[in-house]
């Protein structure tokens, strides 16, 4: 057997990282953070504990290096919604969130437990303060474009009915009318005032 590439290393670490990420955040998510150990993440990704520490020396390390990777992500989900109209790239952006709340739920579990803890991690703090002070600009210039009289209380409110939404669907699940209300987010934000 011929040794490994660097390519291929890196893709086992790359699997390596997933299956600790995909356990962390399913114990996350149902467990909570606190009541969620290292050993237990270990035993659910089907791993030893020493390869955790492997790559991360914490539990914390851990949780930052799943949020870093959430900003990844959300940054990609920006970039593929953009379209030359303001009110179809608004559009998508709320499609794209109601989607996201779909198929995310143990991650939506996670981030609406930390955003409650918010004080104990200063990383969690400053990736949101960043990304939501970012995400609120981009939302006003759409708002803005489309015609919104005051676009910059409007793009709070919304941000805030984004958040308010993923907590009610969280706890009412199939119960939550989610389809109703993205078509109605949708016909109040991206038609032109």
């Amino acid at each position: 057997m011929s040794p490994r590439s660097k390519e291929q290393f890196e893709e086992i670490r790359e699997a390596s990282q997933r299956k600790i990420f995909d356990a962390s955040l399913e114990l996350f998510g149902t467990k909570g953070y606190e009541a969620t150990s290292i050993a237990l993440i270990a035993k659910k990704a089907g791993i030893s504990k020493g390869l955790i520490y492997n790559y991360f020396d914490s539990k914390e390390a851990l949780l930052q290096a799943m949020v870093d990777d959430l900003v990844s992500v959300g940054d990609d989900m920006i970039e593929k919604i953009w379209s030359d109209d303001p009110a179809k790239t608004l559009e998508n952006l709320i499609q794209s969130i109601f989607e996201w709340f779909r198929q995310n739920e143990n991650l939506n579990r996670l981030l609406i437990g930390l955003s409650t803890q918010v004080g104990k991690f200063q990383f969690v703090h400053d990736m949101a303060k960043g990304k939501m002070d970012g995400y609120l600009i981009m939302l006003e210039g759409l708002l803005q474009e489309i015609g919104f009289e005051d676009y910059q209380t409007e793009a709070r409110i919304l941000g805030t009915l984004f958040d308010g939404i993923a907590l009610h669907h969280m706890l009412m699940k199939e119960d939550y009318p989610l389809d109703e209300v993205e078509r109605m987010l949708i016909k109040k934000y991206c038609m032109k005032p």
